[in-house]
């Protein structure tokens, strides 16, 4: 049997990140019980994001031993320190040398297909590095790019690109080459598909094989294991706090929720650029005493709190939805990206148009306010997404279609 090995270019987590936050299964499952001999996951620009403790910020790529079978390497945001004053210049420098570096190693290692993280940056990467090298590449969709436009008015990558009719025109090319597109959901899929991918080259890799394992222990036998909060009601929040999560709208819901007559606080669970604002915006609502800041938290701590929630409150989420529902947690979510698939009112948890924080106030107060409907909700959300995000059928989905890549493309 022919050896096969992966190359994964995503920008989801650095390493630093991995290993803080207990994400190690998020990469370790990416050779798909034993499918793939060796994965090499590259981050291109991983020193943007992690500490000058953990590496320096410029230099040539830094690789990683995740694992017998994996190996995690990190680009620089610059290749030299004394060009620091021109980033632009810098970071070019930096990754044309780490493209060498990779088709050296795709040559040296015999890699037998490149997948990236996006359309857009990396997807010019992955089809660079394809028809360098002759191999197959594989683009998975984690976004619908074009309703986060339309929400944030901005475009994904303003460092990269000059305008959104540029992404566009990227994601088009990409998406329209790329020998296999999977979307993490349906939504996702969708839009890959109204941007170019042809459907006979597009399927789904969900979450559930890169979830850790923590996350599927009963809910009922969770231990309580953390230092924030151990008793009381609480909502909670899993999110980046980013414009597009609308993480503001939690706020406005906890506001709400308390003039109902519930005394209960709110924990928002991740990091992001919208912290300051969401502190004034409790501020000025008269929330910020019962607002909690947990910042971004291992996979234990996550599983153990969730499980523990009152109500989860879900703007807009990805994966972290899929652990609120294997958590048995109620949830209360907005109509947007994948969370239709999971959430249905009246079935597996309160689902209300998007962008509609007095609705989804009324759904989180509906929830807190009869706890035999919130636990039948929260339960029946744990038995759907085991069926959803089932990791043995993921596994064995993914294998058949690298397979089927594989020989299609020799």
């Amino acid at each position: 049997m022919a050896v096969r090995k992966l190359l994964v270019i995503d920008t989801s987590f650095s390493y630093q990140a991995i290993l803080e936050r207990g994400l190690k299964r998020s990469v370790t499952c990416r050779d798909l019980d034993g499918f793939f001999e060796h994965v090499w996951s590259v981050h291109p620009f991983a020193s943007i994001v992690t500490t000058s403790e953990w590496a320096p910020k410029y230099g040539s790529p830094i690789s990683y031993s995740t694992s017998a079978k994996h190996t995690f390497i990190e680009g620089k945001l610059g290749r030299f320190c004394f060009l620091k004053r021109l980033p632009t210049i810098n970071f070019l420098i930096s990754q044309i040398g780490l493209i060498f570096f990779l088709i050296s190693l795709i040559r040296r290692e015999d890699i037998s297909v490149i997948r990236v993280g996006d359309p857009l940056y990396l997807g010019l990467l992955g089809f660079g590095l394809s028809k360098l090298t002759g191999i197959p590449f594989v683009v998975r969709v984690g976004s619908n790019n074009e309703k986060i436009r339309l929400t944030t008015g901005m475009g994904i990558m303003p460092r990269f690109f000059k305008s959104i009719n540029q992404e566009r025109m990227v994601e088009r090319f990409v998406l329209s080459r790329a020998n296999l597109v999977a979307g993490a959901n349906l939504d996702n899929l969708q839009f890959a598909i109204e941007n170019g991918a042809l459907q006979a080259n597009c399927t789904l890799f969900r979450y559930g094989n890169l979830i850790d394992s923590v996350h599927y222990i009963d809910p009922k036998v969770r231990p309580v294991a953390n230092e924030i909060f151990t008793d009381g009601m609480f909502l909670l929040c899993i999110a980046r706090l980013e414009l597009v999560k609308k993480v503001d709208d939690v706020v406005r819901v906890l506001a709400q929720v308390r003039s109902a007559g519930f005394d209960i606080k709110a924990l928002l669970v991740g990091d992001g650029r919208e912290r300051d604002k969401l502190e004034l915006l409790a501020h000025d609502l008269g929330v910020f005493d019962h607002l909690i800041f947990c910042g971004n938290r291992d996979q234990l701590w996550l599983s153990c709190t969730i499980s523990k929630a009152s109500v989860v409150v879900s703007p807009h989420t990805g994966r972290a939805l899929t652990e609120a529902a294997l958590g048995g947690a109620p949830i209360a979510a907005y109509e947007i990206d994948w969370q239709s698939e999971l959430i249905e009112t009246g079935l597996t948890g309160e689902m209300v148009p998007y962008g509609d924080w007095k609705a989804l106030a009324r759904s989180t107060i509906k929830l807190l306010s009869d706890s035999h409907y919130a636990l039948s909700m929260g339960d029946n959300a744990r038995a759907k997404v085991l069926e959803m995000m089932n990791p043995e059928k993921l596994n064995q989905h993914e294998r058949n279609q690298y397979t089927r890549l594989l020989k299609n493309f020799n």
